[in-house]
Protein backbone atom coordinates (compact mmCIF):
# COMPACT_ATOMS: atom_id res chain seq x y z
CA UNK A 1 0.00 0.00 0.00
CA UNK A 2 1.55 3.21 -1.12
CA UNK A 3 2.18 6.05 1.62
CA UNK A 4 -0.59 8.35 0.34
CA UNK A 5 -3.07 5.56 0.65
CA UNK A 6 -2.17 4.53 4.17
CA UNK A 7 -2.18 8.01 5.32
CA UNK A 8 -5.56 8.15 3.64
CA UNK A 9 -6.70 5.35 5.50
CA UNK A 10 -5.20 6.40 8.78
CA UNK A 11 -6.95 9.78 8.81
CA UNK A 12 -10.43 7.91 7.89
CA UNK A 13 -10.10 6.12 10.93
CA UNK A 14 -9.27 9.08 12.83
CA UNK A 15 -12.53 10.35 11.27
CA UNK A 16 -14.42 7.64 12.42
CA UNK A 17 -13.39 7.73 15.74
CA UNK A 18 -13.79 11.80 15.91
CA UNK A 19 -17.20 11.28 15.59
CA UNK A 20 -17.94 9.04 18.54
CA UNK A 21 -16.14 11.41 20.96
CA UNK A 22 -18.48 12.58 24.00
CA UNK A 23 -20.46 15.36 22.92
CA UNK A 24 -17.53 17.38 25.66
CA UNK A 25 -14.95 16.99 23.30
CA UNK A 26 -16.27 16.59 20.01
CA UNK A 27 -15.34 19.68 19.25
CA UNK A 28 -11.44 19.13 20.54
CA UNK A 29 -10.28 17.39 16.86
CA UNK A 30 -11.69 17.95 13.05
CA UNK A 31 -10.13 15.73 10.14
CA UNK A 32 -9.94 17.41 7.00
CA UNK A 33 -9.26 14.14 4.51
CA UNK A 34 -8.78 16.70 1.21
CA UNK A 35 -5.98 18.39 2.97
CA UNK A 36 -4.50 14.91 4.81
CA UNK A 37 -4.94 17.15 7.80
CA UNK A 38 -5.79 16.83 11.69
CA UNK A 39 -6.87 19.84 13.53
CA UNK A 40 -6.78 20.06 17.42
CA UNK A 41 -8.55 22.99 19.55
CA UNK A 42 -6.47 25.40 21.38
CA UNK A 43 -7.48 23.75 24.72
CA UNK A 44 -6.35 20.42 23.79
CA UNK A 45 -3.24 21.70 22.42
CA UNK A 46 -2.53 23.96 25.69
CA UNK A 47 -3.19 21.18 27.96
CA UNK A 48 -0.51 19.16 25.86
CA UNK A 49 2.24 21.59 26.44
CA UNK A 50 1.69 22.33 29.62
CA UNK A 51 2.38 19.10 30.50
CA UNK A 52 5.44 18.70 28.32
CA UNK A 53 7.04 21.65 30.31
CA UNK A 54 6.22 21.02 33.75
CA UNK A 55 9.07 19.46 34.55
CA UNK A 56 11.63 21.76 33.06
CA UNK A 57 13.67 23.04 35.46
CA UNK A 58 13.30 26.78 36.40
CA UNK A 59 10.48 27.55 34.07
CA UNK A 60 6.93 28.26 35.15
CA UNK A 61 4.44 28.93 32.43
CA UNK A 62 2.07 31.56 34.36
CA UNK A 63 -0.70 32.34 31.43
CA UNK A 64 -1.35 30.63 27.93
CA UNK A 65 -3.95 32.69 25.69
CA UNK A 66 -4.85 31.33 22.31
CA UNK A 67 -5.34 34.27 19.81
CA UNK A 68 -6.36 33.95 16.10
CA UNK A 69 -3.13 33.91 14.97
CA UNK A 70 -0.79 33.69 18.17
CA UNK A 71 -0.21 31.97 21.57
CA UNK A 72 0.23 34.74 23.57
CA UNK A 73 2.67 33.14 26.67
CA UNK A 74 3.76 34.76 29.65
CA UNK A 75 6.21 32.34 31.73
CA UNK A 76 8.86 32.51 34.57
CA UNK A 77 12.91 31.22 33.82
CA UNK A 78 15.25 31.83 36.19
CA UNK A 79 13.73 34.45 38.07
CA UNK A 80 12.64 36.57 35.24
CA UNK A 81 9.21 36.92 34.34
CA UNK A 82 8.48 37.37 29.99
CA UNK A 83 5.52 37.44 27.66
CA UNK A 84 5.79 35.81 23.80
CA UNK A 85 3.89 35.84 21.12
CA UNK A 86 4.59 32.30 19.57
CA UNK A 87 3.00 29.93 17.30
CA UNK A 88 3.81 26.41 16.43
CA UNK A 89 5.24 25.74 13.13
CA UNK A 90 6.81 22.00 13.87
CA UNK A 91 6.57 19.17 16.04
CA UNK A 92 8.74 16.17 16.17
CA UNK A 93 8.32 13.14 18.44
CA UNK A 94 10.76 10.50 18.37
CA UNK A 95 12.75 7.76 21.01
CA UNK A 96 10.86 9.44 23.68
CA UNK A 97 11.91 12.59 23.18
CA UNK A 98 10.26 15.96 21.71
CA UNK A 99 10.97 18.95 19.47
CA UNK A 100 9.34 22.02 19.17
CA UNK A 101 9.00 24.96 16.55
CA UNK A 102 7.78 28.18 17.51
CA UNK A 103 7.68 31.24 15.46
CA UNK A 104 8.13 34.35 17.58
CA UNK A 105 6.61 36.93 15.11
CA UNK A 106 5.12 39.21 17.91
CA UNK A 107 5.88 40.48 21.08
CA UNK A 108 8.97 39.36 23.04
CA UNK A 109 9.52 41.13 26.04
CA UNK A 110 10.77 40.98 29.40
CA UNK A 111 8.02 42.19 31.70
CA UNK A 112 10.14 43.66 34.89
CA UNK A 113 11.60 46.02 32.20
CA UNK A 114 9.81 47.54 29.09
CA UNK A 115 11.93 49.70 28.73
CA UNK A 116 15.45 46.90 28.38
CA UNK A 117 13.02 45.28 26.29
CA UNK A 118 12.05 47.73 23.75
CA UNK A 119 15.99 48.13 23.37
CA UNK A 120 16.42 44.43 22.96
CA UNK A 121 13.51 44.08 20.33
CA UNK A 122 15.09 47.05 18.21
CA UNK A 123 18.20 46.26 17.84
CA UNK A 124 17.10 43.15 16.83
CA UNK A 125 15.14 44.26 14.49
CA UNK A 126 17.59 46.71 13.09
CA UNK A 127 19.70 43.66 12.05
CA UNK A 128 22.60 44.32 14.59
CA UNK A 129 23.22 42.45 17.54
CA UNK A 130 21.85 38.98 16.91
CA UNK A 131 25.17 37.21 18.49
CA UNK A 132 24.78 39.04 21.53
CA UNK A 133 20.98 38.78 21.56
CA UNK A 134 21.84 34.77 21.42
CA UNK A 135 23.91 35.25 23.81
CA UNK A 136 22.05 36.50 26.20
CA UNK A 137 19.19 33.82 25.56
CA UNK A 138 21.42 31.16 26.14
CA UNK A 139 22.44 32.73 29.33
CA UNK A 140 18.58 33.12 30.47
CA UNK A 141 17.16 30.15 29.14
CA UNK A 142 17.43 26.84 31.12
CA UNK A 143 18.23 23.76 29.12
CA UNK A 144 16.29 22.48 26.28
CA UNK A 145 14.97 25.98 25.18
CA UNK A 146 16.97 27.95 22.42
CA UNK A 147 16.08 31.05 20.50
CA UNK A 148 17.72 33.25 17.71
CA UNK A 149 15.61 35.85 17.32
CA UNK A 150 12.82 34.41 15.05
CA UNK A 151 12.01 31.08 16.40
CA UNK A 152 11.76 29.00 19.81
CA UNK A 153 13.26 26.07 19.86
CA UNK A 154 12.34 23.36 22.57
CA UNK A 155 13.16 20.11 23.24
CA UNK A 156 13.21 17.36 25.95
CA UNK A 157 12.01 13.71 27.16
CA UNK A 158 8.50 13.27 26.88
CA UNK A 159 6.90 12.06 30.15
CA UNK A 160 7.36 8.66 31.85
CA UNK A 161 3.32 9.12 32.46
CA UNK A 162 0.76 11.32 31.46
CA UNK A 163 -1.10 12.79 28.37
CA UNK A 164 1.54 11.89 25.94
CA UNK A 165 3.67 9.15 27.56
CA UNK A 166 7.38 8.17 25.76
CA UNK A 167 6.69 4.86 25.38
CA UNK A 168 4.18 5.87 22.89
CA UNK A 169 7.34 7.15 20.48
CA UNK A 170 9.86 4.49 21.81
CA UNK A 171 9.71 3.17 18.79
CA UNK A 172 8.07 4.83 16.30
CA UNK A 173 8.57 8.64 15.42
CA UNK A 174 6.03 11.11 13.87
CA UNK A 175 6.99 14.61 12.26
CA UNK A 176 4.40 17.48 11.13
CA UNK A 177 4.17 20.76 10.12
CA UNK A 178 1.41 23.03 11.98
CA UNK A 179 -0.55 25.88 10.73
CA UNK A 180 -2.32 28.10 13.22
CA UNK A 181 -6.12 29.46 13.01
CA UNK A 182 -8.66 30.45 15.00
CA UNK A 183 -10.41 27.43 16.05
CA UNK A 184 -7.23 25.72 16.92
CA UNK A 185 -3.70 24.00 15.29
CA UNK A 186 -3.86 21.91 11.82
CA UNK A 187 -1.36 19.19 12.08
CA UNK A 188 -0.08 17.81 8.73
CA UNK A 189 1.78 14.55 7.36
CA UNK A 190 1.67 11.77 4.77
CA UNK A 191 2.16 9.13 7.48
CA UNK A 192 0.29 9.08 11.13
CA UNK A 193 1.66 5.79 13.02
CA UNK A 194 -0.85 4.67 15.38
CA UNK A 195 -2.85 7.87 14.35
CA UNK A 196 -6.16 6.62 16.82
CA UNK A 197 -4.01 5.03 19.48
CA UNK A 198 -2.24 8.73 19.98
CA UNK A 199 -5.92 10.66 19.58
CA UNK A 200 -7.30 8.37 22.28
CA UNK A 201 -4.15 8.58 24.61
CA UNK A 202 -4.15 12.80 24.08
CA UNK A 203 -7.85 12.69 24.75
CA UNK A 204 -8.03 10.21 27.55
CA UNK A 205 -10.84 8.09 26.36
CA UNK A 206 -11.06 5.11 25.12
CA UNK A 207 -13.63 3.99 22.38
CA UNK A 208 -14.61 1.05 20.64
CA UNK A 209 -12.51 0.92 17.18
CA UNK A 210 -11.80 -0.46 14.23
CA UNK A 211 -7.95 -0.24 13.36
CA UNK A 212 -7.23 1.61 9.94
CA UNK A 213 -7.08 -0.45 6.98
CA UNK A 214 -9.00 -3.68 8.60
Amino acid sequence: MSGQSLAAKMLEGAREWAKRLPSALAGDVAVDMGRKRLRLSHARVELVVRQLLQKVKHFELREWTALPEVYDVRFAVKGWKLRVQVTLERVELASGRYKLWLRTPGVVELEESRTASSLMMGVLRAGAGQAALRALAERLLPPGIRWDGKVLYVEGKLPAEGMLPAKLFDNASLAVSVEHCPEGLWLGAEAWPSLVDLLQVLFGTELPRTPPGT
